[in-house]
């Protein structure tokens, strides 16, 4: 009976398709996007004309739909028109349209779609929106259980993010991505008028010009009260900018803080470690300043890294020193993630943190690209008794050689690898052949050498 209901369906999606638009290849697509149980229909990428999107709107079968993903399909104002004119959508709750040519008429039409009331999820990220498009999303009524909301990469710029943060639907989101945005000094200071976004957890404020001036005049605010996860790369906060955040009493419940390039220096890493109020982090992720060995003994030494499970330290030139620190505190001690690429750690620093104690629950450890690791360290490493859960491993662009390879080949106290990248480090064939051929690595999956 299964078999002959699939037949059935099969035979009503072509049907339709032929009676009612001019390509009948679109039911053949359709049913090859659709998954199995008919609640998810991925379109990524494929290209669908006027008509094609009309047909689609028709289509009765798209309403039983809880996931859609229209990205990169070309899908203009005149498509989400269509779209959005009927009832299509009444049962999604995860919508994504990112990467189109949407612009601010067509989040007017999406803005007025009446079937969008059980939506959970909207990415409307890289397309062509700007402050109008926010504002009059801000004020759509059809979506009253929107909770995570991506504009990355759009124009939104301080006069949209204001109509975000004054709006109904802005103060129930949970979770928003504003990357490049053009939020910038003058949207934070937009921010700290409003009243208190108690809902927001999430916040990724990436790539929008922010300088410590603005984030001091957030971080006086208490506009993000619940705040958890905040993601800040490539800005300009510098030592100035971290310093207010770590006297401020609104980042007191952060458990992810990720400032890639943020002209950050070892007093940036001293005010992190005096925090009165960042103590709950689990995850820290500073990779690419200049935090030097001296910002990292800061860290280890402090107790506000108790609970950190992911620590990112990456391109931060913290030389063996940095690295020796790490291995040697009991405060990093719940470590499971280390990332340190870039940092010249050497030899010396490889065996430091093979000769540690403290962390022993590392399950990924990454110390790819520059860091000047030899045979002698790989063979720290591979011979560890203190390094036995990892399971990720990435040595790549290091100088370990074909001894090194061997080292890795022979080790069973790695047994538990999954996963080991070497890539990068000029091995010959008998290097290849013994990580290829080692059977003391028995639970690798991914081997990478090239």
């Amino acid at each position: 009976m299964g078999e002959a209901k699939d037949i059935d369906d099969s035979l009503d999606f072509l049907r339709y398709f032929e009676k009612y638009t001019e390509n009948p290849d679109l039911a053949t697509l359709i049913r090859e996007k659709l998954s199995v149980d008919k609640k998810s229909l991925n379109l990524l990428g494929c290209k669908l004309n006027e008509e094609d999107f009309k047909a689609l709107a028709g289509f009765s079968p798209i309403k039983s739909l809880s996931s859609l993903n229209l990205d990169q399909m070309g899908l203009d104002s005149t498509g989400l028109q269509l779209l959005s004119a009927c009832d299509c959508f009444c049962n999604l709750e995860n919508l994504s349209l990112a990467n189109n040519n949407l612009d601010d008429e067509a989040i007017f039409f999406l803005s007025k779609c009446r079937a969008l009331n059980l939506l959970k999820n909207l990415n409307l990220s890289s397309n062509e929106i700007g402050s109008l498009g926010a504002k009059v999303l801000s004020l759509a009524e059809g979506m009253g259980n929107l909770e995570r909301l991506d504009f990355s990469y759009n124009r939104l710029e301080p006069l949209g993010i204001k109509s975000l943060a004054n709006s109904k639907l802005g103060r129930q989101l949970t979770d928003i991505n504003l990357r490049d945005t053009g939020v910038g000094d003058e949207g934070l200071r937009f921010l700290t008028q409003s009243s208190p976004l108690e809902n927001i957890v999430c916040l990724d404020l990436s790539d929008n010009g922010l300088t410590g001036e603005g984030m001091e005049a957030l971080a006086r605010s208490r506009v993000f009260p619940n705040l958890k996860v905040l993601i800040l790369n490539n800005n300009h906060l510098g030592d100035g900018g971290v310093y207010a955040m770590a006297e401020s009493p609104m980042f007191e419940n952060l458990e992810t803080l990720v400032m890639h390039n943020n002209g950050l220096t070892t007093d940036s890493a001293i005010s992190l470690s005096k925090s009165k109020t960042i103590t709950l982090l689990r995850t820290l992720d500073l990779n690419n300043n200049d935090l030097r060995a001296e910002g990292v003994k800061a860290l280890a030494a402090s107790t506000n890294m108790k609970d950190i499970e992911t620590l990112d330290l990456g391109e931060n030139k913290i030389g063996p020193e940095g690295a020796k620190a790490l291995a040697q505190s009991s405060h990093c001690a719940g470590l499971k993630t280390l990332r340190l690429n870039n940092n010249n750690i050497s030899d010396l620093g490889a065996s430091a943190l093979a000769r540690s104690t403290t962390l022993t629950q590392l399950e990924s450890l990454h110390l790819e690209n520059e860091n000047w690791i030899h045979a002698q360290g790989t063979k720290a490493i591979a011979e560890s008794k203190n390094l036995v859960s990892l399971r990720r491993l990435v040595l790549a662009l290091n100088a370990i050689g074909d001894e090194g390879a061997v080292f890795l080949a022979n080790s069973h106290q790695l047994s538990g690898l999954q996963f080991l990248n070497v890539a990068g480090n000029k091995l010959s064939p008998r290097g290849e052949d013994a990580l290829q051929k080692s059977t003391a690595l028995a639970n690798l999956q991914v081997l990478e050498i090239v």
